[in-house]
């Protein structure tokens, strides 16, 4: 949905995608955090806040374009390093 982003939508493609990106981040967010990847669950945390569509950032089209673009090479180098590496069990 990033990548189609790129091409001209009705508005409520924009929306969707919005929604897709948070929730996709926040499951990537818990994937990092089981699996001790800190760093990476803040990267996509930031992605969350981003792409939220209940407070939007009213950022130019071309932003955008390059927030899309970043947005997807980072959840397929997230899916990358998140399924090399097994859950780790986490202690108290």
């Amino acid at each position: 949905m990033l990548i189609g982003a790129l091409a001209s939508f009705p508005f409520v493609y924009y929306q969707l995608m919005n929604w897709v990106v948070v929730g996709a981040s926040l499951v990537t967010v818990q994937q990092a955090y089981q699996r001790n990847m800190t760093a990476l669950g803040w990267v996509f945390a930031l992605v969350a806040v981003v792409f939220n569509p209940l407070a939007p950032l009213y950022l130019r089209a071309d932003v955008w374009q390059v927030a899309d673009i970043t947005a997807s090479v980072l959840f397929v180098l997230s899916f990358y390093f998140i399924t090399n590496k097994k859950p780790q069990t986490r202690t108290a």
